[in-house]
């Protein structure tokens, strides 16, 4: 195939292995790559190589694709800016031995970075913390992941960082106290997460934390130190809120129903 002038490719397969065309390589003015899978299985994804002649590709998706992060940043993708993950399943997280020389410069422009429902995940790939470009990340429904790395508090550009759904989650590492630009954080559905950092009062630009379903949640005195902070939660998490609402003049509680309680209501 010929299609030099082609901004978009979407590819739909259903095999259990998938290489990828070598036409696309050609394909110079390709911004958005997004490939499904609608096989009953992740299916095995090779020739990834190709992707790295594509000098202005802006966004990638995958779905339910069998996939080695480690993978992603030797592409050399300068220009992507959104790398999405769906129902994935991902290769050696935890085994990255080997190393990928500088990150930052073969992955400058990368701003977001999506997973959802990659059941597989245990620890995100050391190399995501290297990103310092990046200012959303967003890891949700991924329910054996039960730790952040720590290098984590590097992403010094970080304005949003959602561990929505992460049930095994049980607690945040220190270093994200490091994290001078974040203003969103959200752990709902962390139900296990034991405390917040010790000092994540520091983040001074933290306007939102959402926290539905962490009733067990201990927060650390220095949470106080967060003015003008909106806090989303259910009615068993706003309890320990409340308590610190005579030390936080400016603390706004918004209660929201659990699921839970949601569908005991549909019952009538």
């Amino acid at each position: 195939m010929d299609c030099p002038n082609v901004e978009a490719l979407v590819l739909n397969l259903s095999s259990s292995n998938y290489a990828l065309p070598n036409f696309i390589a050609t394909m110079k003015e390709l911004k958005v790559v997004i490939i499904i899978n609608h096989g009953l299985d992740p299916a095995k994804l090779t020739n990834l190589s190709c992707l790295s002649s594509l000098p202005n590709l802006k966004r990638i998706r995958f779905e339910k694709v069998s996939i080695i992060l480690l993978d992603i940043p030797k592409l050399g993708l300068k220009s992507l800016e959104k790398l999405s993950l769906w129902l994935c399943h991902v290769v050696d997280v935890l085994n990255e031995l080997e190393e990928v020389d500088d990150v930052s410069e073969s992955l400058q422009s990368l701003q977001e970075i999506e997973i959802d429902y990659c059941y597989n995940l245990v620890e995100l790939p050391y190399w995501i913390s290297q990103v310092v470009s990046l200012k959303k990340l967003s890891v949700t429904n991924c329910n054996k992941l039960c730790r952040l790395i720590e290098a984590i508090g590097d992403l010094r550009n970080l304005e949003m960082l959602r561990l929505n759904s992460c049930t095994s989650l049980l607690e945040l590492p220190e270093t994200i106290d490091r994290l001078n630009n974040l203003r969103f954080l959200d752990v709902s559905g962390g139900f296990q997460l034991k405390k917040l950092p010790l000092d994540i009062g520091k983040l001074d630009k933290l306007e939102k934390i959402s926290m539905k379903d962490c009733y067990r949640c201990e927060l650390p005195d220095s949470v106080k130190n967060l003015e003008n902070l909106e806090v989303k939660c259910d009615e068993e998490t706003a309890f320990l809120w409340k308590r610190l609402k005579p030390k936080m003049k400016n603390l706004t509680i918004t209660e929201e129903e659990t699921e839970h309680n949601l569908n005991f209501l549909q019952l009538f």
